[in-house]
């Protein structure tokens, strides 16, 4: 197979096959964040923890006291008010209030940093872990595709198989990347004998170990798809996908070439919508459309297989029966399942509350500081893309990653709740309504569908552990999540449009 043959397989995944390849990719990223769920648990802990023993109140009144000027950098003007302007650069921790200064330190406890400290490091463990279970499946979708069999499903039975050969892929790939730093470190330990050798030496081994370190990317491109197709282990996976750039020569260069030029070409537009405000729309772009083609990509080239033929409808009645058929899916999920939807409302509720009852009680209220327009970003439409892409993707991460027992769905649940609840609990009340409830409306409903999503999928892992549910029920549930996912754009547009272009009219007309 050649490369063009294979680049279009994997764009072919997306334009044919999307309805199989999207659900796995959001999976995929769904158990990639369940990684997230100790440091979030710890975070928890410790706001409690803080909260409980009165130093959060004490932040928030040494917050409330601090002169607006030290924070936002409004330094006056000569004749209004204040003794004229002040240099920025005199505006520093130094200058901030000693109260504010202790209250910060008093926060950070060997307690508090052993919680978040212990949780980040278990995030880390896991998810380097889950990451080649994730990877497993998407890879596992694209051969049961080339296979002409059901993606979903092939995914689901391939993926707890060969999640073991990926994570010994993935040791021995840091292995091989901390080998390549070795000339670095060499040179960096000349340091001590003389100044000039150890900057030569440092600049020496760096320009090695980058060369060393491209070279171990290279040999290690087509481990993932080695152990996919041909079974392999971690050790024949990676002795072939070092033996195919000598192989097939031709096909490895036009591969990197490809790759080369699609990551350069996905970097320039994240860092566009970075620079736009919208960065949650470039992360949009990798999971549901770079991923998956480079993944098709490569899996094809390798395995030498091409998609099988698939008559398709016309792109705009696929887009509108997706969506369509997404509300539908909706509507169906809301009436059929008002167990696991109530739960998700519940448990929100619950981290609401707790959030309100660790700030009301101090008795602070914040000002919004500034314009009111400004709370909600310089730039609307960037504003109303990257509401729109982040909170879809919170729905969309609430549900897959329910396939965990749930617990990564409840976790979350309670962590958007008492987010919301603590910030309601130190604002006024009538501004904080304002600034939320126009766009609230749609958008909390829409996330506790998402968590109502997660919360039936974890019960549908559960059965098949146990037996109770087949890998083609697990499968339909999975590709189920997805047209639920898709009625919910429209509910996350209308609300980031709202959040975007109107609540700030809304709020500055009611609070001023």
């Amino acid at each position: 197979m050649n490369v063009s043959t294979a680049l279009r397989a994997g764009v072919r995944l997306l334009s044919e096959y999307s309805a199989l390849v999207l659900p796995v990719a959001l999976l995929a990223a769904g158990l990639v964040g369940v990684s997230r769920v100790p440091l979030v648990v710890a975070g928890l802990a410790a706001f409690a923890f803080v909260s409980a023993d009165g130093r959060l109140g004490t932040l928030l009144r040494e917050l409330q006291a601090v002169d607006p000027s030290v924070l936002d950098g409004d330094f006056g003007e000569p004749g209004v008010g204040g003794s004229g302007p002040v240099d920025p650069g005199s505006v520093g921790p130094e200058s901030l209030p000693p109260g504010l200064t202790d209250a910060v330190t008093a926060l950070l406890t060997p307690e508090v940093l052993f919680l978040v400290g212990g949780g980040g490091l278990a995030s880390l463990v896991l998810g380097f872990v889950l990451s080649p279970l994730a990877t497993a499946a998407r890879l596992h979708t694209v051969v049961g595709l080339l296979r002409d069999e059901d993606g979903v499903r092939a995914a689901i039975l391939g993926a707890p198989r060969d999640w073991r050969s990926l994570l010994g892929v993935r040791v021995l790939f840091v292995g091989a990347l901390l080998v390549a730093l070795a000339p670095t470190l060499a040179g960096a330990a000349l340091v001590p004998v003389s100044n000039v050798l150890g900057i030569v030496g440092f600049l020496l081994g760096g320009l090695v170990s980058f060369v060393l370190a491209t070279a171990v990317l290279l040999l290690f491109a087509f481990a993932g798809p080695a152990v996919v197709v041909d079974d392999a282990s971690a050790f024949d996976a990676v002795e072939r996908s070092a033996r195919f750039p000598f192989r097939r020569t031709e096909a490895f260069l036009g591969y990197v070439a490809v790759v080369f030029g699609v990551l350069v070409a996905a970097g320039a537009v994240n860092a566009l919508v970075a620079v736009g405000g919208a960065a949650r729309v470039g992360s949009l772009v990798g999971i549901l459309l770079v991923t998956p083609v480079l993944d098709g990509f490569a899996t094809a080239l390798y395995a030498e297989r091409d998609l099988p033929p698939r008559a398709t409808p016309a792109l705009a009645d696929r887009l509108r029966e997706a969506f369509l058929g997404g509300l539908r899916a909706l509507g169906a999920f809301v009436r059929g399942h008002p167990i696991a939807n109530a739960a998700s409302a519940a448990l929100f509720a619950a981290g609401l509350v707790g959030g309100w009852a660790a700030t009301a009680p101090v008795g602070t209220r914040l000002p919004i500081r500034g314009e009111i327009g400004a709370v909600f970003g310089s730039f609307p439409v960037a504003t109303f893309a990257n509401l729109a892409a982040n909170n879809w993707l919170v729905a969309a991460d609430l549900a897959y990653g329910g396939v965990a027992a749930g617990v990564p769905t409840v976790v979350n649940l309670l962590l958007n709740g008492v987010v919301v609840g603590a910030l309601g609990g130190v604002f006024d009340p009538v501004t904080f309504a304002a600034l939320v409830v126009p766009h609230g409306i749609l958008e909390v409903p829409a996330i506790v569908f998402g968590g109502g999503l997660g919360l039936w999928l974890g019960s549908v892992g559960l059965r098949a552990v146990r037996g109770r549910t087949s890998a083609t029920g697990v499968a339909a549930a999975i590709r189920q999540a997805y047209r639920v996912l898709l009625g919910l754009v429209p509910l996350f547009v209308v609300a980031a449009f709202v959040e975007a272009f109107l609540t700030p009219l809304v709020a500055s007309l009611i609070v001023g």
